[in-house]
Parts: structure tokens; sequence; C-alpha cells
């Protein structure tokens, strides 16, 4: 299972299990990775994730504003994204979010994915959810602050760029 840190929707998922009666953090992987065009904001990637979520009860992801760090050194810009999307009971729902590596960390990003088999990140910030659709019991700035490591052949997979 590959944890990916862009905005995280690993953020996303991570925060999800949020709400005060959450049993469990919902669990994701990596479905797969398109590339968009560059656009002046750096290089677009929408990135696919299957969130699994293992409580008994619906929970959706309204807003996440999170922070993504690569290696300790390269912050990517502050993500703040609403994909307003429900995570049904026991199931596993793909989570679709858009990514924008800023030119100027494009090369750091890449050397120091080139240079070990994981690229550390930390993911830190807020969401807000709601769990129990029926009840619309809410939890906001619920905060989240995880760590966690992308495969190298994924990352450079995902960038189109063969190792």
């Amino acid at each position: 299972m590959t944890k990916l840190p862009t905005h995280l929707l690993l953020v996303t998922a991570l925060g999800l299990g949020a709400a005060g009666c959450a049993a469990e953090k919902p669990t994701l992987r990596l479905h797969h990775a398109e590339l968009r065009s560059a656009s002046l904001r750096g290089v677009g990637l929408d990135v696919y994730l299957t969130v699994d979520n293992p409580n008994s009860f619906d929970i959706e992801i309204r807003n996440v504003r999170v922070t993504v760090t690569f290696a300790e050194r390269y912050a990517l810009p502050s993500i703040d994204y609403s994909p307003n999307q429900w995570l049904a009971a026991g199931q596993s729902t793909i989570v679709r979010v858009p990514v924008a590596i800023p030119f100027t960390l494009v090369p750091g990003v890449v050397d120091e994915a080139r240079r070990s088999p994981t690229l550390r990140y930390t993911v830190k910030g807020s969401a807000d959810v709601t769990a129990v659709r029926a009840l619309g019991v809410e939890k906001d700035n619920y905060p989240i602050d995880e760590a966690g490591a992308l495969g190298r052949e994924d990352l450079l997979g995902a960038a189109g760029i063969s190792f």
C-alpha cells in the first residue's frame, strides 16, 4: 500500500478519522496518476487514490488545508481543497487529488527521489469532516500532522520520468 502525499489527500484520508465518533482512520493507496499540462503554477498532476473506510458509518471529506513537505526541504505551496466527497461505510472510494509541483521544486524533489528508494514527506494542516450522513456529525479543523514515504518508482512514474 503506497501512501501519497499529494496534498494530500493523503492528508485528506488521514484526517478522515477526525469525526469524534470515528473508530478507525481510513487508509489509502495509489490507484493511478495522470499528468496534466504544465501551467504557471508548475507541473500539474492528478493523483487518484483508493480510500478504504473501515468504519461502520459514512464519512465525508469536506475541506482539507495542508502543506506537504518532501525530504524536510521541499515545501509545496499550501493546499486548500474541498473534495466534498462521501466515503461509504465499509467501502473503497476513488478520490481525485489535483496537485501542482512548482517548477522551482521539481529538480530537487526528483533528485531526492533518485537517491533513495523512498522519499520521506510530512503533511501538516487540518481537515473538516462529517461522519454519519443521516446525522451530519461534523468536526472542523481536525489537526493533521502525519509523516510517510513515497516509493521512488511511484513518484517518478507519476511524473513521467523513467529511472
